[in-house]
C-alpha cells in the first residue's frame, strides 16, 4: 500500500513537472532568437552551421563544419532553469561545452574545448542577425573566467533556401 502510494506520488510529481517545464523553443521565442533555426553556410562555401529543432523543441541540434573539421553538438534547458546549455564532440576528438549569455544584445556562445590532446581551449561565439537571411559570427579570445578578449575572426553566414 505504502508502495503504490509512493509510485503515484512520484507519477504526479513527474506529470506536474513536465506541465510547468517550458520546452527551449518558448525561451527562443521569448527572446526573438528564432532567426537562428535553419541551416546556414558561408558564401564559399567554406564553412556551414545549422540549428535545427529535436525532441519536441526541448534541443536545438548544433552541426558545424569547416575544413576538415566537423561538430555535433546540442543546446538544451538545465533542469528547472532558463539556463541554455551546450555540449558538442567533434570529428578531431575535442570535446566542448559551455553556456549562452548575450553581448551587445546578441546571444553569445562561452564554450570550454578539450582537444584530443587534453589541451583546453576557452572562447566565445557572437551570433549577430544582418537580417532575415544573413548572420555575422564573432568569435572572441577568453580568459578562464570568461571574459572576452580579443576578437579572432569574423564571418558571414547566408540562410541556405
Amino acid at each position: 500500500m505504502k508502495s503504490s502510494i509512493l509510485a503515484s506520488l512520484a507519477a504526479l510529481a513527474t506529470l506536474l513537472s513536465s506541465a510547468l517545464a517550458s520546452p527551449l523553443s518558448d525561451l527562443v521565442e521569448k527572446h526573438g532568437l528564432s532567426w537562428m533555426v535553419g541551416k546556414w553556410e558561408t558564401a564559399g562555401g567554406e564553412a556551414s552551421l545549422a540549428y535545427e529543432w529535436r525532441v519536441e523543441k526541448n534541443v536545438l541540434a548544433v552541426a558545424f563544419s569547416a575544413g576538415e573539421r566537423e561538430s555535433e553538438g546540442m543546446i538544451a534547458l538545465k533542469p528547472g532553469s532558463t539556463e541554455a546549455k551546450y555540449m558538442a564532440v567533434d570529428s578531431k576528438g575535442s570535446v566542448s561545452h559551455g553556456g549562452w549569455s548575450e553581448h551587445n544584445g546578441n546571444p553569445l556562445l562561452k564554450t570550454t574545448t578539450m582537444t584530443a590532446e587534453g589541451e583546453t581551449r576557452t572562447m566565445a561565439v557572437e551570433h549577430i542577425k544582418v537580417d532575415a537571411d544573413t548572420m555575422k559570427v564573432v568569435v572572441y579570445k577568453t580568459d578562464s573566467s570568461g571574459t572576452l578578449g580579443d576578437q579572432l575572426m569574423e564571418a558571414e553566414f547566408i540562410r541556405k533556401k
